[in-house]
């Protein structure tokens, strides 16, 4: 049986066709309202919004091309069926072409209607369902009602639907790559590839190899050739995060890309042509960088054809609890404990705190809440330094003197420390992360940098 708030309107002049509709889609299970003429049907949609509509095209005032022309201007519109007897398959074709869904031809069973509707019901609502998903995906983390948030998402959706290149700013943690993500996965480049290279992480020449490719035996070590990241984004969307990272000696050649539309891998003679949109993000000031002379201007201009601010969560305060929640739920997902919340004392405190690495180090504090406490309630206290202010703050301890021997640089401080963490946590790096204070990644390049295995 059908949904009841699925409704159906069958628009035809033919009295026996309106019954025979009428009866066989009630008895399905579906709300159906019957119209005999074109103004009629137009009138019952203006009136009622409707999921189905089915139309004859021969109807006495307007021909259903022109019904089906006029529903489908109105701002959500409903799924059309043209109904057509063999002579104006023609005709139906043609409306097909024009945003029908679909055409029944006369005379049909109850069983080829009953039939009809329940796959362009089914497919409507599968699309519906894949849109939230895309739109969950694209979304992610960008939560809150503050406006301006509710201006940022404004922004994507409309930028979304251009292949311009963006240039997405803000500061460090403020999720620039999830507005980048959104951007892609809104856009008309959905199904293809979301590539995302951090220009910051790459010596020189490896960047370059890395988004332009290289050929077999073009430096030491490429023993065999590889495909460059402009190549596996091609028809999609290549993301080039901390932009301004990007060296002086390689900006002329991504700007050629960006003019030509071709990319030459490293020690390659051989242009390829790619079709990618380029989304830049950064938290430097690059109208400072050209200034300084260590950013090409004409680059600058090319990335900044539509410039997106990604607002610090200081100034989205209000945003705050209910980001709190969301990284509530997926930190005890991650953890695999039931589900926490938060009380009144937890988020009075979250929200007066300065949050100066935005919304990442908001996450990872609650990451670390979690991973941490003993029941389902954060309080205020799981956000406090484990024991008292007079035991842990250094500020309060006497300081004692030691000879130069005896220290150790800071980096063996944080070495020894981020070893003792990872054997309190039985080795686990997500509850390590958590318990520092950083994300999975930065702890992989520490213990690659402490040659940590």
């Amino acid at each position: 049986m059908a949904e009841t708030t699925q409704r159906i309107l069958v628009i035809d002049d033919e009295r026996g066709i309106r019954s025979l509709c009428g009866d066989v889609l009630r008895r399905a299970g579906y709300e159906t309202e019957v119209a005999e003429t074109g103004k009629g049907g137009l009138a019952a949609a203006a009136a009622k919004p409707v999921d189905l509509v089915f139309c004859d095209i021969n109807l006495p005032d307007i021909d259903g091309v022109q019904v089906l022309e006029q529903l489908l201007q109105r701002e959500s519109p409903p799924t059309v069926i043209l109904i057509t007897a063999y002579p104006s398959v023609d005709t139906a074709v043609r409306g097909m072409k024009l945003g029908a869904r679909d055409y029944l031809t006369k005379p049909f069973t109850p069983d080829e209607l009953r039939m009809v509707a329940q796959r362009a019901l089914a497919e409507d609502a599968l699309r519906q369902e894949n849109q939230e998903l895309r739109e969950e995906l694209a979304y992610g983390n960008l939560v809150g009602e503050s406006a301006p948030m509710q201006e940022l998402r404004r922004t994507i959706a409309v930028v979304s639907r251009s292949d311009a290149n963006v240039l997405v700013t803000g500061e460090s943690g403020t999720g620039k790559e999830l507005v980048a993500r959104a951007l892609h996965y809104q856009g008309t480049r959905s199904t293809a590839a979301f590539v995302p290279v951090n220009c910051g992480a790459l010596v020189d020449n490896l960047l370059e190899s890395e988004l332009f490719g290289h050929v077999r035996g073009a430096f030491t070590g490429a023993e065999q050739a590889k495909q460059g990241l402009f190549v596996t984004a091609n028809n999609g969307t290549l993301f080039l995060d901390e932009v301004g990272e990007l060296p002086l000696q390689l900006q002329p050649k991504l700007l050629r890309v960006l003019q030509d539309g071709e990319i030459k891998p490293v020690g390659g003679v051989d242009s390829t042509r790619v079709d990618v949109r380029l989304i830049a993000a950064t938290n430097r000031d690059l109208s400072q960088a050209v200034s300084d002379g260590t950013f090409r201007q004409d680059l600058f201009y090319r990335l900044n054809v539509i410039a997106i601010e990604v607002p610090a969560l200081r100034d989205r305060r209000d945003d705050i609890p209910g980001l709190a929640e969301h990284f509530a739920d997926r930190a005890a997902v991650r953890a695999r404990r039931g589900r926490v919340h938060l009380e009144k004392s937890a988020t009075d405190w979250l929200v007066e705190q300065p949050w100066q690495g935005n919304v990442r180090e908001l996450e990872n504090a609650i990451e670390r809440a979690v991973v941490l406490a003993s029941g389902d309630a954060l309080t205020a206290d799981d956000f406090l330094p484990r024991g008292s202010f007079e035991q842990t703050s250094s500020a309060q301890q006497p300081v004692t003197a030691a000879s130069p021997d005896e220290m150790t640089s800071l980096d063996e401080v944080e070495r020894v420390h981020i070893l003792r963490v990872l054997a309190a946590c039985g080795g686990q790096k997500t509850k390590a992360s958590a318990i520092l204070g950083i994300n999975r990644t930065t702890l992989w390049k520490k213990l690659r940098q402490y040659g940590i295995e």
